[in-house]
């Protein structure tokens, strides 16, 4: 865990859950994305979701995130971040 907080901890970070997920909006099938972007919460040691996209440079572009702090859910649903 503390491996996580150093790097995570006050941290941007995006989840990649590795497919677009969809919602049924107003009873329309839409595509809602398959990347979140996380943001620290103010006077908090947690993080709530800012954004979500199909595309992942753009987002990882517009909030300066850096390679090491993508995190992506593999296949069986184990979590895979590069934590160095």
């Amino acid at each position: 865990m503390s491996q996580w907080d150093e790097l995570m901890q006050g941290k941007l970070f995006i989840t990649d859950l590795g497919e677009n997920r969809h919602a049924e909006i107003d009873g329309v099938d839409t595509v809602v994305g398959r990347y979140a972007v996380w943001a620290p919460i103010r006077n908090a040691d947690r993080h709530q979701i800012i954004e979500v996209g199909c595309e992942l440079p753009p987002l990882a572009e517009k909030y300066n995130i850096p390679q090491e702090r993508i995190c992506t859910l593999g296949q069986g649903g184990e979590n895979k971040c590069k934590l160095n």
